[in-house]
C-alpha cells in the first residue's frame, strides 16, 4: 500500500488529476457493481436509506460513486466509495449510475473504505475496531506504524483494539450504541467475567454515564435494580437461535424484548425465522 496519511489517502481518491472532464463520469450498470469485500461498515440504517432514497428521487445524485475493476475479470466493478448512493440506486430500481472508475489495487480497498468512513463519523467502535485489526494483519504493521499511516494517535488505535478482546455480547451493544467507548474501557477493566457482565446490565438498566460508572465501579456489587440473571440467560438463547443481537430491557410496566434488523430485507428474514405471515398469499407482515 501507498504509505498516505489520513486525510491525502481519501483525497486523492476524489481529487481529479489535471483539468476535469464529462467524460470522466460514467453511466455503469448497478448490475456489473459489487460491494467492496473489504468494507468495514456493517450496518446501514434503514432511515438513512430511506433519506438517501429521497434525496436521489428529488435531486438526483450529486457525486459520482467511486468504483475499480474488479482485476480478475474485466467487465466487473468493486464499489470503493458511495456504498449508501449505491444501495438506494438499486432500491429505486436505476439500471445505471453515475460513476468514476479509478486505478486502485485491491490491497488498498480497506484502507481507503476504513478512511472515508472514519472522516465522515460512519463506523461504530466494533467496525473500526475490526478494519484496524484487519489492516494490522494484512501489512504486517504495528500499531505505531499503523498511528502513522493513518495519521492517528497510536494510543487512540490501541483502545479500538482492545475492545476487541470484549465479549460478543458487550460488541453487540457497542454496534447498536447501547454502550459507548467510554463504557468498554471501564468494563475492560473488571477482570472477573461475572461482574462485568453485571456491571454492563446495570448500565443498561439505570442508564448509567460513564461518570456515573466510574463513581460507581468500585463499589463490590451493581445497583439493585440491574437485570436479573435469567434475563442475560434468555437474552443469549435468544441471540444464538435467531443469529441476530436481542435484548430483554425493563420498562416501566414490563420488559422489553428489541431485536436488530439491518433494512427491510433484513427484517423479512426474521419474519421468516418466526414463521409469521400477513395470511394474504403468503405476503410478509
Amino acid at each position: 500500500m501507498a504509505k498516505n496519511s489520513l486525510g491525502r489517502g481519501l483525497d486523492s481518491l476524489f481529487e481529479p488529476e489535471g483539468p476535469s472532464h464529462e467524460g470522466d463520469v460514467l453511466m455503469i450498470p448497478v448490475g456489473d457493481i459489487q460491494g467492496n469485500p473489504y468494507q468495514p461498515r456493517k450496518t446501514f440504517k434503514e432511515e438513512e436509506l430511506l433519506e438517501m432514497m429521497e434525496s436521489l428521487s428529488n435531486h438526483g445524485i450529486l457525486q459520482p460513486v467511486i468504483l475499480t475493476r474488479i482485476q480478475s475479470r474485466g467487465d466487473g466493478y468493486f464499489l470503493v466509495a458511495g456504498e449508501r448512493r449505491y444501495r438506494a440506486a438499486c432500491r429505486l430500481g436505476w439500471e445505471t449510475i453515475p460513476s468514476i472508475v479509478k486505478e486502485i489495487p485491491e490491497d488498498r480497498l480497506l484502507e481507503i473504505a476504513l478512511v472515508e468512513n472514519l472522516q465522515r463519523s460512519d463506523l461504530n467502535p466494533v467496525e473500526i475496531a475490526v478494519g484496524l485489526n484487519q489492516l494490522i494483519e494484512e501489512c504486517t504493521w504495528t500499531q505505531e506504524q499503523l498511528a502513522k499511516h493513518l495519521g492517528m494517535k497510536r494510543s487512540t488505535i490501541a483502545n479500538y483494539l482492545r475492545i476487541l478482546a470484549l465479549p460478543i455480547e458487550t460488541l453487540g451493544l457497542l454496534e447498536t450504541g447501547e454502550l459507548n467507548m467510554g463504557h468498554a474501557k471501564i468494563l475492560l477493566g473488571i477482570k472477573d467475567p461475572l461482574l462485568q457482565k453485571k456491571w454492563e446490565n446495570a448500565i443498561l438498566a439505570e442508564g448509567l454515564s460513564v461518570r456515573s460508572l466510574e463513581k460507581n465501579i468500585g463499589k463490590k456489587s451493581p445497583p439493585r435494580k440491574s437485570v436479573p440473571d435469567w434475563v442475560i440467560s434468555r437474552q443469549e438463547v435468544l441471540t444464538s437461535a435467531f443469529g441476530r443481537s436481542v435484548r430483554i430491557k425493563p420498562g416501566k410496566k414490563a420488559f422489553q424484548v428489541t431485536v436488530e434488523v439491518q433494512d427491510e430485507s433484513d427484517l423479512n428474514r426474521f419474519l421468516d425465522q418466526l414463521g409469521v405471515t400477513s395470511g394474504h398469499e403468503g405476503e410478509r407482515v
